[in-house]
């Protein structure tokens, strides 16, 4: 199966979470860290739902799954315990037009979820597209050693510049200088992950200084 990659701002969107699954616990967090606007389904409380839902940080239904639950929600992600609910979920999802990540159930979903790296506002994700996750697991933890914190450093960087060379009135004059800047950066991380980046901002200062007074 084919899959088109693509990154959602879920802020202040409704997302329902179909709860039971031993997964729900870091479904829900990854939610919750994206700003998502939760309704969590789940009969039992084993993962702090009553307090979360006293501090406004979700909505707790404590039962399970009914149709018509899909209404108004912008993404369903569906982990219960048992997984024999999904085509009914699946069918609704496909009336509503809403996209349905079905844990561990490919054959049920219309979306998935990735293995993910995080290094501040660096995201890379991993998938197989449900064939093998825990391959995708594997794979994430040797990303995890290849791009340390010093990535995410060096992203918050690069954003900081953008105001500067967005100065530049030539759309091609703009890229070969973000090329030049990025594999400058990148050849002084490669030589030294703790101290590159320091040298790395001193070079694309220097470069910077060079070119034109837009740049300052």
């Amino acid at each position: 199966m084919t899959y088109f990659p693509l990154m959602l701002n879920l802020r202040d969107r409704p997302v329902l979470l179909i709860a039971g699954g031993p997964e729900t616990g870091t479904k829900l967090q990854a939610l919750l860290e994206a700003q998502a606007q939760v309704t969590v389904l789940a009969e039992e409380d084993h993962w702090n739902l009553a307090d979360l839902a006293k501090e406004g940080r979700i909505r707790w239904l404590p039962r399970g799954y009914r149709e018509g639950d899909l209404e108004g929600f912008f993404l369903v992600v569906s982990h219960p315990r048992d997984k024999g609910i999904h085509p009914q979920v699946k069918a609704e999802a496909e009336r509503r037009r809403v996209f349905l990540v079905a844990v561990d159930d490919p054959e049920n979903a219309t979306a998935i979820l990735p293995a993910v790296v995080r290094r501040g506002e660096l995201v890379v994700a991993l998938s197989t597209s449900g064939a093998a996750p825990a391959l995708a697991v594997r794979l994430k933890e040797r990303f995890l050693r290849l791009l340390g914190p010093e990535y995410g450093e060096l992203v918050a960087y690069l954003r900081h510049l953008r105001p500067r060379i967005a100065e530049i009135p030539c759309f091609e004059e703009r890229k070969r200088l973000w090329y030049r800047l990025v594999d400058l950066a990148l050849e002084e991380l490669d030589l030294d992950p703790e101290a590159g980046l320091t040298r790395a901002k001193e070079k694309v200062e220097e470069v910077l200084a060079e070119v034109q007074p837009w740049t300052r």
